[in-house]
């Protein structure tokens, strides 16, 4: 059994993670959760990497566990084994909440059980017209995983995620979109057109950490502490680089480019 692997890859600072086990919609196998959890640490670790992109091989996002390998533990009453696939997960999950720069999953086709969560673990979401979409636990008599349950009642509340989960069913694309659970759709052969522009988002780096602390505060706090930590926020960002070319860019009627020291930089 083909045990797959996760293809890393980083330019112009988009770090790309690929989830590739051909024949097999990439469902997680052997180490790939150990090798994706590895990756988006490398990702984080790397300052020049403001974006990183989670996608799949060959037409597929994620199917989610290895069904085979699950039977195989139940049946050895493996269930250590088990418990270290999920704690596995789970570090995979945390983390991509940990990298402080954007995250993006790029699906390009089924995204189901872990799979789902994986996506929807990421930032931002965009996914092709053909892919299709399944909270898909029930089969196996299995809970979500992977956060789903944090991600799914956030986005759908309790009673449309409870009616996915239960259900099981597969959806598309277009329904994902409808629900807000992807951000985007597109045809197949433009979604690395996509992609390349919401990575442009990552820029600058400081940047998006700050908003995305500052949105999770919001979330849970009242709108004194969103005020102050706004403002902490802004002092801190204020004092950088990035900070003064947007300032210069926007004065010289340009488009700013992040990441550079703008006391070297040619403003011809």
């Amino acid at each position: 059994m083909s045990e797959g692997s996760v293809r890393y890859a980083v330019d112009a600072g988009v770090a790309t993670a690929t989830l590739d086990r051909a024949g097999k919609l990439n469902s997680l196998a052997g180490d790939m959760r150990d090798q994706l959890r590895d990756r988006i640490r490398d990702a984080a670790r790397d300052e020049a990497v403001h974006t990183l992109v989670i996608t799949g091989a060959d037409g597929a996002f994620c199917a989610g566990g290895d069904v085979r390998t699950m039977a195989q533990l139940r049946e050895e009453r493996r269930e250590a084994d088990f418990h270290d696939i999920l704690h596995a997960g789970a570090e995979c999950v945390l983390a991509l909440r940990a990298f402080q720069g954007l995250t993006i999953a790029a699906i390009p086709g089924i995204a189901a059980g872990a799979g789902l969560s994986l996506a929807l673990a990421c930032d931002l979401r965009v996914a092709t017209d053909t892919a299709r979409f399944a909270a898909s636990w029930r089969g196996l008599a299995l809970a979500p995983d992977w956060g789903a349950t944090h991600w799914l009642p956030q986005t759908l509340g309790y009673a449309k995620a409870l009616e996915l989960v239960l259900s099981g069913r597969v959806f598309s694309s277009s329904e994902a979109l409808e629900l807000g659970l992807v951000h985007r759709v597109v045809e197949t052969d433009a979604l690395d057109q996509a992609i390349g522009e919401y990575a442009e988002w990552g820029r600058p780096r400081d940047m998006v950490k700050a908003v995305k602390y500052l949105l999770r505060k919001g979330a849970l706090g009242g709108i004194e502490a969103s005020l102050a930590a706004e403002t902490e926020a802004q002092e801190d960002l204020f004092v950088s680089n990035d900070v003064m070319e947007g300032l210069r860019a926007f004065s010289e009627k340009r488009k700013p480019r992040f990441g550079q020291d703008p006391e070297r930089q040619d403003t011809t």
